[in-house]
């Protein structure tokens, strides 16, 4: 009987163990339930695996989480990337998909969309601060699309903790969690795989095979893609550049 209960409540994904700050960040940082456990597995395999050079890329970071297990992951395996990301911080609402697309957030009309994102990015800034402040992400509040723009014309970047920068490397991690919708996800995995090294990884959030995003539709495109390979499902997937 106690084997059966063991079996029932046993993980069908890979997690990674004992890593305090791991434990105490969902507590700490606003998005808990945001960041599949899955996904810091693999995190954590693209880290310890990814090209000595280049940057690790991130886009949509929320609150923070996400970033900040990053930024854990890179200290914790001695990694020396620069770790860059962008985040439009624009309120979706559970309905609107269906045109009815109200100004304040679900279920609270005395909060305003815009209200809620400034808290939310305040929220990131600070958590950044708190948690990294001697590695601070350069993260650029802006769209993914206006982001390589950007970088395709060599722009400077002006990040949210008001410093400049420019990109000088191409990629050799990034983890995808925008805009789900096929053709965005799409549009942000070509821009990345254009600027990835080979042996390079990405992690498309939401991906899983039980999922209904259009991030997991691009999955079934990326596994005719000869430039790449499946590293692992867990549940969502990590790709790795081979050609």
């Amino acid at each position: 009987m106690k084997k059966r209960i063991q079996q029932l409540f046993k993980k069908s994904y890979k997690t990674i163990e004992n890593d305090a700050f791991l434990k105490r960040i969902r507590a700490t940082i606003i998005g808990e339930g945001m960041l599949h456990e899955g996904n810091i597995y693999l995190m954590d395999y693209a880290i310890q695996h990814m090209p000595d050079d280049g940057i690790v890329l991130e886009i949509g970071s929320y609150a923070g989480l996400s970033t900040n297990v990053l930024l854990h992951l890179l200290q914790k395996h001695h990694k020396k990337h620069t770790f860059i990301g962008c985040d439009a911080w624009i309120y979706e609402g559970f309905n609107d998909h269906t045109g009815n697309i109200e100004t304040h957030i679900d279920g609270k009309a005395e909060v305003s969309r815009k209200d809620y994102v400034a808290y939310i990015k305040t929220a990131f800034i600070n958590a950044a601060q708190l948690l990294h402040p001697n590695a601070k992400p350069f993260t650029c509040h802006m769209p993914s699309d206006i982001f390589f723009e950007n970088w395709n014309s060599k722009n400077e970047f002006t990040d949210v903790f008001e410093r400049t920068f420019s990109i000088q490397d191409t990629i050799s991690f990034c983890y995808i969690d925008g805009d789900h919708s096929y053709e965005q996800a799409k549009k942000d995995f070509e821009n990345v795989a254009a600027k990835l090294k080979r042996n390079g990884f990405i992690l498309l959030d939401d991906s899983a095979d039980y999922l209904n995003f259009g991030s997991k539709n691009l999955i079934e495109d990326i596994k005719n893609d000869h430039r790449f390979t499946i590293i692992d499902s867990n549940p969502n997937y990590l790709i790795q550049k081979v050609n």
